[in-house]
């Protein structure tokens, strides 16, 4: 490859963030799967088990009989879970982390389970870290390549 054309491919790198981009979209399907399908935290543990009285209010609203904390009572944390931009970099993020005490968001609900228990439910995992820098220089080569 000419240095000229090089440069080019560099610019084209430099003004994009498809890179970035595609490690973030990769990153959410794996860490939405753990988290709110399998139930586990960034170690690879379970979350946690709901306990018996909790049990009872979600048998009462139809939700499955699985004592499994998967965090997805109402799907809204779920569903907000997303890849976000916010100008400056991407990531995985929360599009509406607002709430009071009343209706909290999921924001306050991720960090809510997160204390409640003692997990680091959010963090990337290993694998998921290892994924990450495996798509992004997938991407750069592509670019790269042209």
């Amino acid at each position: 490859m000419s240095l000229e054309r090089t440069l080019k491919r560099l610019q084209i790198l430099a003004k994009t963030n498809r890179a970035e981009l595609a490690m973030a979209v990769s990153m959410l399907g794996t860490t939405t799967e753990r988290i709110f399908e399998k139930g586990l935290d960034a170690s690879g543990s379970s979350i946690g088990t709901y306990s018996a009285a909790y049990m009872k209010q979600r048998q009462k609203d139809n939700y499955p009989s699985s004592t499994k904390v998967i965090l997805e009572a109402t799907t809204q944390t779920r569903n907000d879970f997303s890849v976000i931009n916010d100008g400056k970099k991407l990531g995985l993020g929360f599009k509406n982390s607002s709430g009071d005490k009343k209706n909290p968001g999921p924001l306050e609900k991720a960090n809510f389970a997160e204390s409640t228990y003692k997990k680091k439910i959010f963090q990337s995992t290993k694998g998921e870290a290892e994924l990450a820098v495996k798509v992004f220089n997938e991407q750069v080569t592509r670019i790269l390549n042209g």
